[in-house]
C-alpha cells in the first residue's frame, strides 16, 4: 500500500513515523507538494483546518489520481473535501501530538469516516496497521469528540501551565504536583471523572475557597478562573444530586 502523508507538522510527522514500517509511506511538504506521488493509494492531508480544502484541491490537480484523499482533522466535516470529485474520507487520530515526543501508536484511538463503504474499509484497514482502537465516527460525532478532547487535554494542560507559573512565582517547584497529576489520571481510568472529583468545591468548603481567592487577589485572571471552576463544580454536583 502506497501512502503519501501531506504535511510535516506534529500530526503528519507522527503518522509518517507510525506507518513507515507498515506500508510504503512518503512524507510530502504541504506548501510545495514536492515529491508527491501520482499513484499513491491514500493521501493523508495533515494540515491546519483552514488549509485542508486548498491542499486537497492541489493534490487532485497535481496527481489526477483515483487514490483516497483523507484529512486528519477532528472538527472539519467530510463535506469539506467530498465535493471535489474524489474518494474522500477522514482519518482522525485522537491524541495530543508533539513532534519529538514518542507515542505508543497502538493505544491511539482512530476515528474513520468515508464517503462510501469501500473508502471507509480502506481507511480502517490502514488505521489498524498501527492501532488497536479503530472506530467509525461521522462528522458530528467527531466534532463532539474533539470538543471533549480540548476540554480533557488542552484546557487541563493550560491549568497545569497556570499552576506552574503560580508555583514559580512563589519559589516552589511544579515537580511536586506530578504525583498528584499522575494519580488523578490513573484514577479516571478506574472510576468516572465525576466519581473521582475531590477538593473544596465538591465539599462546598466555602471557607477554604474564600481563603484561596483572597490569596489570589493579586492575580485577577487566575482568581477569576478559580472562582468560575469552583462554581461549575458546585453547580454540576448540585444538579446531579437532586432527588428525583
Amino acid at each position: 500500500m502506497k501512502i503519501d502523508v501531506i504535511g510535516t507538522g506534529n500530526v503528519g510527522t507522527h503518522l509518517f513515523n507510525a506507518l513507515r514500517e507498515k506500508a510504503d509511506v512518503n512524507s510530502v511538504p504541504a506548501r510545495t507538494l514536492d515529491g508527491l506521488r501520482t499513484d499513491a493509494d491514500i493521501y493523508l492531508i495533515s494540515v491546519s483546518d483552514d488549509a485542508i480544502r486548498d491542499v486537497a484541491s492541489s493534490v487532485v490537480a497535481s496527481t489526477g489520481s483515483d487514490g483516497i484523499i483523507a484529512h486528519t482533522s477532528g472538527t472539519t466535516p467530510l463535506s469539506r473535501i467530498s465535493d471535489l470529485g474524489v474518494r474522500a474520507g477522514v482519518f482522525y487520530p485522537m491524541q495530543t501530538f508533539s513532534k519529538y515526543v514518542k507515542l505508543d501508536y497502538a493505544e491511539i484511538p482512530f476515528f474513520i469516516e468515508g464517503m462510501d463503504a469501500d473508502v471507509t474499509a480502506r481507511l480502517k484497514e490502514t488505521a489498524e496497521l498501527i492501532s488497536a482502537h479503530v472506530s467509525e465516527a461521522d462528522s458530528e460525532a467527531r466534532c463532539n469528540l474533539h470538543i471533549a478532547s480540548v476540554l480533557s487535554c488542552n484546557f487541563v494542560n493550560h491549568l497545569w501551565s497556570l499552576a506552574y507559573d503560580f508555583l514559580e512565582s512563589k519559589g516552589l517547584s511544579f515537580e511536586s504536583m506530578l504525583p498528584l497529576i499522575n494519580e488523578t489520571v490513573r484514577k479516571v481510568s478506574r472510576v468516572t471523572p465525576p466519581e473521582a472529583q475531590t477538593g473544596p468545591a465538591i465539599r462546598q468548603d466555602m471557607k477554604t475557597i474564600g481563603n484561596h481567592l483572597e490569596r489570589l487577589k493579586d492575580n485577577e485572571d487566575l482568581g477569576t478562573l478559580y472562582k468560575l471552576l469552583s462554581e461549575s463544580i458546585i453547580s454540576r454536583h448540585h444538579k446531579h444530586n437532586q432527588p428525583e
